[in-house]
């Protein structure tokens, strides 16, 4: 097909070109570096599908970064290693943007190997979310939608004394005294590295104190996923997206937290602690030097992502839904 809103595959360095900076418009799980790292390094099988559609003018409205396996489709990437997925519009939602999800939906439809769709981690602002199940359900596709998981976030005041004032009494009381312990612990710190070198040269530790806070996370940490998160940390920090925090005592780093910066929001993808000083607090209390330092950048939203553990709830955190889309025939 040619035209207005022809369906056309793509490349990982085409992508790059079409797509360069999806934060403005979306997540950092859309930028191509991080796509291409799942790809590479963390998934297990599958054919490539990146699919893109042009509007009237030629230029790319919609990608779905895609891949097919035994007749299904679904995004790039698992839950292990992606909160969220959605399409990509380089240029925002506009008037082209349903239509070029009619036409994406169309040209899957169109593919007698493909008996399902399967599109989970949708968050229910997504654009996917909105447009994908009833355009499926228009091509004779049976549609399901299921709750998938909660990922919390917090939207964030202009200064910190808001934010304190905002959260549940005894979670703000808790919270004042863990800092003023913390804080009076001789050789206490809290800094955050954002330079690739830097983060580079930092991930060593982060692997070690992620694998020291429990025995879930020394399972999760595959070397797979430990060359995957390392690639994606070193990239992501070269173009000023990644952040490392860390809390030191006494000259040791005992918590750290990676995070992402994207589109006025910090995402906190996944930290670690040591557990022999747990009376410290410093894996909780990382996390809210974390959500001041954003404030003070003035960033909107502290993205807590997938997962509801409590600590997120105490330093504030408010759910958002995650859904699964399945649709078959």
């Amino acid at each position: 097909m040619t035209g207005p809103n022809a369906v056309t595959e793509e490349t990982f360095e085409s992508l790059a070109a079409i797509a360069p900076d999806p934060c403005t418009h979306g997540t950092f799980f859309e930028r191509h570096e991080w796509l291409r790292a799942w790809w590479e390094e963390a998934r297990d099988e599958g054919a490539l599908r990146l699919l893109s559609v042009r509007d009237e003018r030629g230029d790319v409205s919609l990608v779905a970064p895609l891949y097919v396996h035994d007749g299904t489709v679904a995004f790039l990437g698992g839950t292990d290693l992606f909160d969220y997925h959605d399409l990509i519009l380089p240029g925002g939602e506009g008037e082209s943007s349903g239509a070029a999800a009619h036409a994406l939906v169309r040209r899957l439809s169109a593919d007698e190997d493909i008996r399902r769709l399967e599109f989970f981690s949708l968050r229910e602002d997504s654009f996917a979310f909105r447009q994908l199940p009833g355009l499926c359900r228009e091509r004779g596709w049976e549609v399901s939608l299921e709750r998938e998981d909660v990922a919390p976030r917090l939207q964030l005041p202009d200064t910190w004394d808001e934010y304190l004032a905002g959260l549940r009494r005894r979670d703000r009381h808790e919270l004042r005294r863990k800092l003023r312990r913390l804080e009076r612990t001789p050789g206490t710190r809290n800094y955050e590295l954002s330079a690739g070198g830097d983060v580079e040269a930092g991930m060593d530790d982060f692997f070690s104190l992620h694998r020291m806070s429990g025995p879930d996370k020394r399972q999760f940490m595959t070397p797979r996923r430990e060359r995957f998160f390392r690639r994606v940390a070193v990239g992501l920090a070269e173009q000023g997206i990644a952040r490392l925090s860390f809390v030191e005592v006494d000259g040791e780093r005992t918590a750290v937290s990676l995070s992402f910066v994207c589109g006025g929001v910090r995402y906190l993808y996944n930290s670690g602690y040591d557990p022999s000083l747990r009376r410290l607090a410093a894996g909780l209390l990382n996390h809210a030097y974390a959500i001041r330092r954003s404030i003070e950048e003035g960033l909107s939203v502290f993205d807590f992502m997938r997962g509801d553990e409590p600590y997120k709830y105490r330093l504030g955190g408010q759910d958002s839904i995650l859904h699964t889309l399945t649709a078959s025939r």
